[in-house]
């Protein structure tokens, strides 16, 4: 039998243990963001679980951009996002080996839940991952701009789960600006309504 390279079994190991810590977190946030677009408006739905995830993993991933006077690090997270596509690769096809050959068998214990589990929170993450990084491209903009592209996440949300409908206004007291107000805050970038409207009317940028 063929050793297994110590450092690649490490790496599997740091792996499993953010995937899970990231599951964890999104697991805590996604029913907030369900809550938030239920007090938004009642005249839409709320978009569905898995619909509500994928925002809280957009709302992870640009809690920490809003600062202009922080150094742009988005060409250091593209390229270890890319490198986490990379090597997670060979990891699919080993967890999708295992599943294959335990479907032709009978496993013992519950390793085999675990790995189907670890297989759909890789596939997810690799969903979210391949949206993302073309969205943190510096050819976007000078800075990402977190608040439009919320909004459109957003928007995308509630028409998922709306047969195509939206709220389209970006007055201040309209829906989409009272729910970015509440996800803005959870990630720690507080804006008034008013300030939240200015930016999606185009009349300021993001700060």
């Amino acid at each position: 039998m063929p050793k297994t390279d110590p450092n690649l079994e490490i790496w599997v190991e740091e792996l499993k243990t953010s995937l899970e810590k990231l599951d964890q977190v999104l697991g805590q946030l996604a029913p907030q963001v369900v809550q938030w677009f239920q007090q938004a408006t009642s005249q839409f739905k709320a978009p569905s679980d898995d619909a509500c995830r994928s925002f809280a993993f957009y709302l992870l991933a640009f809690r920490d951009s809003a600062d202009d006077k922080e150094p742009d690090h988005r060409k250091e997270a593209i390229r270890y996002g890319r490198l986490f596509l990379h090597h997670i690769k060979p990891e699919r096809r080993h967890i999708e080996r295992m599943i294959s050959a335990a479907s032709r068998g009978t496993p013992f214990g519950d390793w085999l839940q675990q790995y189907q589990d670890m297989l759909s929170r890789i596939d997810e993450i690799q969903r979210h991952m391949d949206e993302l990084l073309p969205a943190l491209s510096p050819k976007q903009d000078a800075k990402p701009d977190v608040i439009r592209k919320l909004a459109s996440v957003a928007q995308e949300a509630w028409a998922g789960a709306n047969e195509g409908r939206y709220p389209r206004s970006t007055n201040p007291n309209d829906p989409l600006c009272r729910f970015l107000v509440e996800a803005l805050k959870a990630i720690g970038q507080e804006r008034t309504p008013a300030a939240i409207s200015k930016v999606l009317k185009g009349l300021r940028r993001t700060r």
